[in-house]
């Protein structure tokens, strides 16, 4: 398999200095070229509570079963 890139998500949101460090060390691994940055936005918030909302009802489903 041959890749030409990779798009890397992280846990939780960094603040500048956090980014600036980690864009900093990957620019450093062989054979990157460009690392961008992604803002968060408004649907960043909207989908974490999405999922958490779909997380927490799985749950109580699985309780509401026994």
């Amino acid at each position: 398999m041959t890749i030409k890139g990779l798009v890397v998500h992280f846990r939780r949101d960094s603040d500048d200095h956090e980014a600036e460090r980690t864009i900093d060390a990957l620019v450093m691994i062989k054979g990157v070229s460009k690392v961008s940055p992604i803002a968060v936005g408004y649907e960043d918030d909207v989908n974490r509570q999405r999922v958490k909302r779909e997380l927490r009802d799985k749950l109580l489903s699985l309780l509401d079963d026994e």
